[in-house]
């Protein structure tokens, strides 16, 4: 893999590198609800694993960051509405994503009103 681009000053680069051109991981579907259920309950605990196993190496607004995130996956509010879905025979991976849709919607409107008000300052 090659990455080309224009740097902005000389630097140093140091962490993980991830293959871009990858084809994303494709979800197989389970038999059941409760299998479902079961393999987001999997995945949003190895996440909060590899976070936490992150911010022992990680120090101030990184390890907050990181901290924030694993609070996310851990909060009902994110994670109900797609184990809601899963009960209505939905796949794990098309609810979570429908979850992370509907939350990422709300700060976007969260966002828009801020600028709608600062802007009629």
């Amino acid at each position: 893999m090659r990455i080309e681009g224009i740097p902005a000053s000389a630097g140093y680069a140091e962490g993980p590198l991830f293959d871009l051109d990858r084809p994303p991981a494709a979800y197989t579907s389970k038999s059941s609800a409760a299998e479902e259920i079961a393999a987001l309950e999997t995945a949003i605990g190895k996440a909060v694993s590899r976070l936490s196993a992150m911010i022992e190496t990680a120090d101030g607004d990184a390890a907050d960051i990181l901290e924030f995130h694993i609070a996310m996956l851990q909060d009902d509010a994110l994670s109900a509405p797609a184990f809601a879905s899963i009960g209505a025979d939905q796949a794990a991976d098309v609810a979570w994503r429908a979850a992370l849709d509907a939350e990422i919607a709300g700060y976007d409107a969260s966002d828009q009103d801020y600028f709608r008000a600062r802007a009629a300052d």
